[in-house]
C-alpha cells in the first residue's frame, strides 16, 4: 500500500504534536519542583530578627557597605572576605527596609551568612 505524500505529510505532523506534547508533559513535574525550591528559598532568605546580611555594590568597597548601614542606622557586626557583603544589627522592625533605602541591593536572613564563615574556616 503506497501512501500519498499528504498523507506522509498529515502522518509526520501528527507525530510532531504527539513528541512537543509529551515533552511538555514530562517537564511539568520539573518546573513544579523549581517552583517549590524557589518559594522556600524566598521562605528562607527572608529577613527575621535584629541581625541580617546586607549585600552592597562591589564597587563600594567595605566603606560602601558601612555607609548604607549608617545610613539606616544600624550597626556593623561583621565582614567576611568580601567587604560588599556584612552583617548588621538593629531592632528597628523596619530595618530591612531601611537598608533597602539606603543604598543595599539585597538584605537576606543572616543565618545564610553561616556559608560565608565556614568558607573562611578551611
Amino acid at each position: 500500500m503506497m501512501l500519498s505524500e499528504q498523507a506522509v505529510e498529515e502522518r509526520s505532523l501528527a507525530l510532531n504534536r504527539r513528541t512537543s506534547v509529551g515533552t511538555m508533559k514530562s517537564l511539568i513535574p520539573a518546573v513544579y519542583f523549581s517552583l517549590a525550591v524557589a518559594v522556600v528559598a524566598v521562605i528562607a532568605a527572608r529577613p527575621s530578627g535584629p541581625f541580617v546580611l546586607v549585600v552592597t555594590s562591589p564597587a563600594a568597597y567595605a566603606a560602601g557597605s558601612m555607609a548604607v548601614i549608617d545610613r539606616a542606622d544600624g550597626a556593623f557586626v561583621w565582614a567576611g572576605s568580601v567587604p560588599w557583603m556584612s552583617v548588621a544589627y538593629s531592632q528597628a522592625p523596619d530595618f530591612p527596609e531601611r537598608l533597602l533605602d539606603a543604598g543595599a541591593l539585597l538584605v537576606i536572613n543572616h543565618d545564610l551568612a553561616l556559608g560565608c564563615l565556614q568558607g573562611m574556616n578551611t
